[in-house]
């Protein structure tokens, strides 16, 4: 065996110690080793013995001791790395093998992840060498301290200005509707490209080369990837650390432009693509990039940080051994490549990273079947689903079947240990699938006069006086409000003078009936048009009279909830209303058809409207408790019961129960212009009493009924069956 000749190799310093990082060059794989192991790996010269490399080692390093059989085993792993020569014969076979294991092993590795698939590129490194005089300024800490406080400034224009923010966001079926999903997948995939440039830029800034850039499919997305393994090179560890960050440092300058552009810029496609980069520069930096318990980026910082190499696959060792000596009572050998201290949070970041991935996966297949519902693709959600699925749980199974088939495996198992492991598993399945638990549902609420008449406008106009305000007291047919409109009005004049000149030609149909016999015929006709001009004028003049708003009982003029600020179109003519319909600012505003103006009723007397989704529904009965939350006093809660739940759905949503108007529910327009809940919903009444706090009407907030006693597995269950839509 002789170490071969191409290897690259850089001393560096892991908390204290001395190891040495070898670059193997063709296959661009790394690996560390300390400081005896490295000098073993020089003597391989292909004339030495094993003998000999063990007195030397045992002269250069004494007192350490090694055998035969340590350095037999250690020199068989580094051939199998690739990292020495042998000349012994059948040597071709052997590589062939093994590259043929390898490539199994990236095919199924793929498999098993289908949300994040690979496929090796191009060497990137001319034209990183030629962007590189151009770019080395921005991984300077002038560069990153200005870009860390324009960043914070972005931060803070939305922190000032959250309420106009979120009104501005479009929903959830907006911004993913299917005709934005060719505008998204390009800004993903050249968000992603210049996140990868970030990275073998950095690199290149620091040293380090950069030889593969490949095709990745991230979330099926296109988008590329950039290797820089080459900055284990380097001993600087931050420079390690700020080549891992760079991508989501790129991000974060894309973010920040893409804020203040989607800020000063009008409705359109320039403020989507603006509003697409926020989005893909923020939830991929939280969710993938920056969270160490993903394979991405914050799990390479976490590494140099720590200066741990191959943490997560130390970690998970640490779990199994755990678990097979405490759960199966297996006398194990001590591991000196392991981690020695705080091996409890070494396991614990191994589950807590195999949850968060359960946690991500289940959110992309929702986010999925959510975005492909509407179009009626759910079976395609479902597919990709259960292929997701099947890549996490096969894997698994199929490794621990492979373990516990290894010959004399079960031999070694201490009976106590895995029957006490076994009562204890069956104890939590039997605790999360019998023991119940108070189980409630959430939804949201908004604060209403009870029993109170609801006045609105019946046909479209200007507000032009208000003859009563907030707090009044009204009788019935008493007018609360006039509206007048120029277009009803003329359109009146229009039929009163269409049905003038209809009666005058019947009149003289009439009088030459008796002279010409074919006027006799059109007679009746033209009374039929006449009849048709009454009916119009008679319906304008009934428009003309209901301009002027009555109450229909008496009691006193409740505030209806506020109106949140529209958008203004640039084609839009007339001045809409916002607010209270009876502030200043309205007046001259124009109402639409239906708006509502105000209540009637009595101000002691309020309730509390319950919007309950329709897989709720089922578990709400009348008489249940409901505790309410306003958002107006966050610290206080009051309770009541339900009275009555709605036997059909919700058709019109109060506008500032929508997400957009800052509510918690997720609303749509429909073809007449009002607003509805995306999913089924019915309203359930709850009548407040004794209640300290002002309520006024319009309030909103959020109440959780408490609909009895579950399990923790029949929640699981009832929560994949909305899922996935199986019946219950």
């Amino acid at each position: 065996m002789r170490r071969r000749p191409d290897l690259e190799s850089k001393k560096h310093r892991y908390h204290g110690r001395v190891y040495w990082v070898v670059k193997e060059p063709v296959g661009l794989n790394y690996y560390r080793f300390h400081e005896e192991e490295f000098a073993i790996l020089n003597m391989l010269d292909g004339q030495i013995s094993l003998q000999q490399i063990k007195d030397r080692f045992q002269a250069e390093f004494a007192p350490q001791r090694i055998t035969l059989q340590d350095l037999q085993q250690f020199v068989g792993m580094l051939h199998r790395s690739g990292l020495v020569i042998s000349k012994a014969n059948g040597q071709g076979t052997q590589l062939r093998r093994r590259g043929d294991q390898k490539k199994k092993k990236e095919l199924l590795g793929k498999l098993s992840n289908i949300f994040a698939l690979r496929f090796r590129g191009v060497d990137p490194e001319r034209i990183l060498n030629f962007l590189n005089p151009f770019t080395w300024w921005l991984f300077t800490v002038p560069a990153l301290i200005f870009i860390a406080l324009f960043g914070l400034s972005a931060i803070m224009l939305v922190l000032t200005n959250f309420q106009q923010f979120q009104s501005k966001l479009p929903t959830f079926e907006q911004f993913f509707a299917a005709h934005n999903w060719i505008y998204l997948g390009i800004t993903m995939g050249l968000v992603k490209i210049l996140h990868e440039f970030g990275h073998g830029l950095s690199c290149k800034r620091y040293g380090g080369e950069c030889h593969e850039m490949g095709f990745m499919f991230l979330v099926f997305t296109p988008c590329l990837y950039c290797n820089v393994s080459d900055s284990w090179m380097l001993p600087n560890k931050w420079h390690r650390v700020f080549i891992g960050a760079a991508g989501m440092y790129v991000e974060l300058i894309l973010a920040s432009i893409a804020t203040y552009l989607w800020w000063f810029s009008q409705d359109g496609m320039f403020n989507f693509l603006c509003l697409s980069v926020m989005f893909i520069c923020s939830v991929s930096t939280v969710v993938f990039n920056g969270n160490p318990l993903l394979r991405f980026d914050g799990y390479y910082i976490i590494m140099d940080i720590l200066e741990i190499p191959n943490l997560r696959q130390k970690a998970t060792e640490i779990l199994k051994r755990s678990f097979q000596k405490y759960c199966l009572g297996l006398e194990l050998q001590e591991n000196p490549f392991l981690p020695q201290r705080k091996q409890f949070w070494f396991a614990l970041y191994t589950v807590a990273s195999i949850v968060y991935r359960w946690v991500v996966v289940f959110s992309i297949m929702m986010f999925l079947m959510k975005v492909l519902e509407p179009y009626g693709l759910q079976a395609l959600g479902r597919l990709i689903a259960v292929t997701g699925l099947a890549g996490m749980i096969i894997q698994p199974i199929w490794q621990s079947i492979k373990f516990f088939r290894t010959p004399g495996k079960a031999s070694k198992m201490k009976r106590k240990n895995v029957l006490t492991s076994l009562g204890v598993v069956g104890t939590v399945v039997a605790c999360v699938c019998l023991i119940p638990l108070p189980f409630h549902v959430d939804c949201a609420v908004v604060i209403e006069p009870q029993d109170a008449e609801q006045v609105f406008t019946i046909v479209p106009g200007k507000l032009v006086s208000l003859n009563k305000q907030i707090g009044d007291t009204v009788t019935k047919d008493e007018t609360i409000a006039q509206l007048e409109s120029l277009d009803i009005r003329s359109q009146l004049v229009e039929y009163i003078g269409e049905r003038a000149v209809a009666e005058k030609k019947l009149e003289v149909m009439r009088r030459m009936r008796s002279r010409d016999e074919e006027t006799a015929y059109q007679i009746k006709t033209q009374e039929e048009i006449v009849a048709a001009s009454l009916a119009k004028e008679a319906e304008y003049r009934t428009k003309v009279d209901l301009l002027e708003i009555k109450s229909k009982v008496d009691g006193v003029i409740l505030p209806a909830p506020p109106k949140p600020e529209p958008k203004q179109d640039a084609e839009e003519q007339l001045p809409t209303w916002s607010g209270s319909p009876f502030s200043s600012k309205n007046s001259n505003a124009y109402f639409a058809e239906s708006d509502l103006l105000c209540y009637v009723g009595d101000p002691s007397r309020m309730e509390a409207v319950l919007v309950v989704d329709q897989h709720d529904i089922d578990l709400v009965d009348e008489g249940m408790e409901a505790d309410i939350k306003i958002d107006s006093a966050r610290l206080d809660t009051f309770s009541g019961k339900i009275a009555t739940i709605a036997e059909t759905e919700m058709q019109v949503s109060p506008e500032n129960l929508s997400l957009q108007s800052g509510g918690r529910l997720d609303t749509e327009m429909d073809a007449s212009g009002r607003l509805r809940p995306i999913s089924t919903s019915y309203q359930a009444r709850v009548p407040l009493e004794n209640v300290e706090i002002p309520l006024r009407s319009g309030y909103r907030g959020q109440a959780k009924i408490y609909v009895g006693y579950r399990s923790l597995g029949w929640r699981l269950y009832r929560f994949c069956a909305k899922t996935f839509k199986f019946e219950m």
